[in-house]
């Protein structure tokens, strides 16, 4: 029993440890193996991220060219985000926030929106899940986006 226990509690020290890499300012051409935290102003051209990239209070955020191996989320009341021509392997979860731009974007999870105070323009996209949208200040704008679930509440006719 001792032997079991001394072995289990060394593989969990043994395991890697995750934590957050801060963005700001830009990041480009790179490779992290961990979420990404971005608390004021962060751009993310051609990187690979192995985790989530994940929005503070007051964040603003572009991110271009990008492979997301997570979701992209809100954490806060984000300021601004602007996403083109990126790969997102889980979801883009956003909630609380001004301006939101989603163009030409690969979610092989859903798009949720809600509870957003701002503009949201989401056009061109391919969802393999649902395109939702609820609860948003102003209703979004955009269209064209390919999705393979449904397209409900302010977003059923993008």
């Amino acid at each position: 029993m001792k032997t079991l226990l001394i072995a289990a509690l060394f593989t969990t020290l043994s395991l890697p440890a995750w934590a957050d890499v801060p963005c700001n300012g830009s990041l480009k051409d790179r490779s992290i193996s961990d979420n990404i935290f971005v608390g004021k102003q962060c751009t993310l051209i051609n990187v690979q991220v192995d985790g989530n990239v994940m929005l503070a209070d007051g964040a603003k955020a572009i991110l271009r060219n990008s492979h997301i191996d997570g979701n992209l989320e809100s954490k806060g009341r984000f300021a601004q985000l602007v996403a083109t021509n990126n790969r997102i392997e889980g979801n883009i979860q956003l909630e609380r926030g001004k301006l939101t731009q989603l163009h030409n974007n690969r979610v092989n999870g859903n798009i949720q929106l809600k509870n957003n105070r701002g503009t949201l323009n989401i056009s061109r996209n391919q969802v393999d899940g649902n395109l939702e949208c609820e609860n948003n200040a102003t209703p979004p704008v955009g269209g064209r986006n390919t999705v393979q679930g449904d397209k409900t509440g302010q977003c059923r006719r993008l």
